[in-house]
This record gives C-alpha cells, sequence and structure tokens, in this order.
C-alpha cells in the first residue's frame, strides 16, 4: 500500500547493488536507528511489461514466510506516493560476497567443503518448503561470508528471481546469470536440482578463482579436470554439474549422499580410512521422489487436463477483461476524483492481477503435467 511514512523513516544511504529487479541500498531505520538494506524497484509505464512487479511481489511473499539466519529477514515494505516506486526492506547481510574470491589462487578443499556444507544446510531449508522455493540465481555474489556469525557464516541473498515450484511464471522472462545457469533455465523449467547446478558451478569458479562463464567447457558440460585434481570432490561435482537434470544429483540430500559415499567431510576432507584400492563409488543421482508413485489413469488425467484448461481460460478472462472493467467503474466513483486515491486504486489493480496470474500460473501447470499428448514419464521424472 501506499505509505509516505515509510520514506520519511527510512534515510537512505550508499548503493548496494543493482539488478534486472531493482536497485538495493544500505539505509538507516530512523526508529530502530539500526542499518536496513532496501530494494526499490521503478515502474514508469504501468501500462508496460509487468513481469517486474510480479517478481517483485513474489521476492516480498516469499520473504515475508521465510525463517532462516541465513536468509535476510523481512522487515517492511510499501509504495511511494506516485505509485510508481516500490519497496522492500530487509536485514541488512553484513560481510563480503564470495564473488570477490575470483580472481585470486583458488579456494582449498577444506575450504570448498566448509561453504558447500553451509550452502546445502540453506538449500535443505528452501527445498523442504511445501512448495520448494527455487532461488533461481545462485552464485558468488549472492553469496555472502560473513565468519563472526557462528550460527550462519554462510548467507544467502537477493530472491529477485525467486520461484516457488509449481507456481508458474507466465511469459518468457528469464532468470538466472550466464555460466551459472543449468540448462533447462534456459526454457523456464526449474527443479530443486536447478539450483544444485548452480552452487556446483559456483563451487567450480571458486576453485578455480575465475568466474564460471569464463571456466574451459566440453559442450554444455564444464571441463571439471581442468579446474580441479582428479579426486572425490570433483566426482561430486560432475554429478552436481549433470547438463541433463535426469543424471544430475537431485536435491541437497542427494548431493550429501554423494559426499558421504565418496567419505568427503566439509571439516577434514577425504576419510583418512579410504583406501586408493577401494572401488569407485556409486555417484549417480538420486531419483527425484523417494517414494515409488504410479501415473493416474489417462482418462483420469484427461479430466483433469480439460478441467484445468477451462479454469486457466476463466482466470485469462477475469485478468483481462473483469478486472480492468471492474477497476474502470470503480474508478469513475467520486471518492477516486483525487490523484492520490487514483494511485491507491491503480496500486490494488496491480495487486490484484498478480494474484490472479499467480492462481492462473499454478492451474497452467497442473494443466502442462497432465496433458494427455505428453510423453509418458517413468515414476520420479514428472516434473
Amino acid at each position: 500500500m501506499s505509505d509516505p511514512i515509510g520514506l520519511q523513516r527510512y534515510q537512505i544511504m550508499e548503493a548496494l547493488g543493482a539488478g534486472a529487479q531493482g536497485k538495493t541500498f544500505r539505509a538507516i531505520d530512523r526508529v530502530s536507528n539500526t542499518a536496513v538494506a532496501i530494494k526499490v524497484l521503478e515502474l514508469r509505464d504501468l501500462g508496460g511489461d509487468w513481469k517486474p512487479f510480479d517478481l517483485f511481489e513474489r521476492e516480498c511473499q516469499v520473504l515475508r514466510d521465510l525463517r532462516h539466519p541465513a536468509i535476510p529477514r523481512y522487515l517492511d515494505q510499501f509504495t511511494s506516493d506516485s505509485g510508481r516506486e516500490f519497496f522492500l526492506v530487509m536485514e541488512l547481510v553484513e560481510g563480503e560476497p564470495l564473488s570477490r574470491r575470483l580472481g585470486r589462487a583458488g579456494m582449498t578443499q577444506p575450504e570448498l567443503l566448509a561453504l558447500l556444507d553451509q550452502a546445502l544446510t540453506i538449500l535443505e531449508y528452501l527445498h523442504a518448503r511445501h512448495p520448494p522455493v527455487i532461488h533461481r540465481d545462485i552464485k558468488p555474489s549472492n553469496l555472502i561470508a560473513r565468519p563472526q556469525r557462528k550460527d550462519s557464516p554462510l548467507a544467502l541473498i537477493d530472491f529477485g528471481g525467486v520461484r516457488v515450484a509449481l507456481a508458474a511464471d507466465g511469459g518468457s522472462t528469464m532468470i538466472g546469470t550466464f555460466g551459472y545457469m543449468a540448462p533447462e533455465q534456459l526454457h523456464g523449467e526449474v527443479t530443486p536440482a536447478t539450483d544444485i547446478y548452480a552452487l556446483g558451478a559456483t563451487i567450480a569458479a571458486l576453485a578455480a578463482g575465475t568466474a564460471a562463464d569464463r571456466l574451459p567447457r566440453r559442450g554444455l558440460t564444464i571441463d571439471l579436470a581442468a579446474v580441479l585434481p582428479e579426486g572425490p570432490l570433483r566426482s561430486v561435482l560432475a554429478g552436481m554439474l549433470a547438463p541433463e537434470p535426469a543424471q544430475r544429483l537431485a536435491d541437497a540430500a542427494a548431493v550429501r549422499q554423494a559426499l558421504a559415499a565418496a567419505q568427503l567431510s566439509p571439516r577434514t576432507g577425504p576419510s583418512r580410512q579410504a583406501s586408493p584400492a577401494s572401488p569407485p563409488r556409486d555417484l549417480a543421482p538420486r531419483p527425484e521422489a523417494a517414494v515409488a508413485r504410479s501415473d493416474p489413469p489417462r482418462f483420469l488425467r484427461v479430466l483433469v487436463w480439460l478441467w484445468s484448461l477451462a479454469a486457466a481460460g476463466l482466470f485469462w478472462f477475469i485478468e483481462l477483461a473483469i478486472l480492468p472493467l471492474f477497476f474502470a467503474i470503480v474508478g469513475q466513483r467520486r471518492r477516486y476524483a483525487k490523484p492520490n486515491r487514483r494511485r491507491r486504486l491503480a496500486e490494488r489493480q496491480l495487486r490484484a492481477i498478480a494474484a490472479v496470474r499467480g492462481i492462473r500460473g499454478r492451474i497452467e501447470a497442473i494443466s502442462e503435467r497432465h496433458d494427455p499428448s505428453r510423453r509418458e514419464l517413468p515414476p520420479g521424472d514428472d516434473v
């Protein structure tokens, strides 16, 4: 909602960073006299592309629901009087972005294992949500080292590209950073394995001291042999960086299982009990679904598909016809003659459309999964 008091409460200081989804600033909360981070999204044309606003709203909603010491805490949200600037106030995460390690000598294996362990703990929390929360932009600049925090020495920031699994994006916006982005993100597919790929690329980049988009490759595959010496860690990273999602380690639990199979410890590195003569251990990706299941009968899939198509069409009609007509009629009332009230009405329309789009996205995802023309997938391979 529009909140001029919010602009008075926070004193914006220096810029912290900028991206496609807005700019982030360090600010001072004049009420609590504490430093905070404020993300600002500016929409110059409300009739243009709504995707930035949708992503901003999703980031606010997701952060509001998350409670983890390694994730910035949601504090506040408000809109400028003009209705064109949207503000998200978060906990300020102090520390050093891991991107500053690029260009230096690569990190040691114990350092990489400790980092991997801490990052997996964060992903375990996000992916265990119902539905899972996929970050979609894990990279060194979004991982903050803060050794002074013993409870969470690594933090994950910038949830501007976050996606809640089963909620389709709509449109063609691509989220991610080249080099760290899993191949399936090019056509909008995301699963927990998508974040696993990005984390693997981050570890490889820090091992080489070079940004991931500059690492040597063989086709779609990062050439880990040019980055790390042969050993268990390289084998685990190969499982994390498989270009094909079905061949990749599926989630954080699968990565930990692979680390245990390779007898790697985040604190000590390779186990001293490991014998060079030991046979190679199986590092194959774990199936995405641990519980066996069977596909529903075809006639039931057709019924669900038809229902979802009809429901998605209804929400398209609500978004494109009903909501604009409703707010146009409401806007003719005398109480909305004042500019500030018209701005508030426009903001309510934005939020209503975002809510309808979110529902429609979930319905379209159901339609895609039950499309009778879709190739039958073996148990565990459905996305």
